[in-house]
């Protein structure tokens, strides 16, 4: 059995089914106006946002020289958050007992901007095989 259709709920179903031309037009408008606004107003929010190392990135010691640690410095959207920093790789056992070889220290930091970026620093200890790989390159 089939059930009619009121006279409101066809009036209703047309209407749905007309959109003006215009109103179209605007709502594409409007989206193009909103993308490039917010590319516009991130590239602004991140303009001078870094993640860099402290110093260089390859240092070279003696054997038996200490090694000072510089460190990184990370701004996010603004703000300085180089204390969010983590240190990793062979920190270490470059600080515990640095013996001839080449140590990789890797700085990360937990954020939304940076995510699964990371910093590497080389430190080479003496003259071990393969150091000019690094000051080379």
């Amino acid at each position: 059995m089939a059930r009619r259709k009121s006279e409101a709920q066809k009036a209703a179903e047309k209407a749905v089914k007309k959109t003006h031309t215009a109103t179209l037009v605007f709502a594409l408008l409007f989206l193009i106006i909103g993308c490039i606004g917010g590319v516009v107003v991130s590239t602004q929010l991140t303009k001078n946002d870094k993640f860099e190392l402290n110093g260089d990135a390859v240092v070279r010691l003696d054997i038996g020289e200490e090694y000072e640690e510089r460190g990184v410095t990370v701004i996010s959207f603004g703000r300085d958050i180089s204390e969010k920093t983590e240190r990793g790789g062979d920190v270490d056992s470059l600080i515990a007992n640095a013996e001839e070889g080449i140590y990789q220290i890797v700085y990360t930091v937990d954020d939304f901007r940076w995510g699964e970026y990371q910093r590497v620093r080389t430190v080479i200890v003496g003259n071990p095989k393969g150091a000019e790989e690094f000051i080379n390159g």
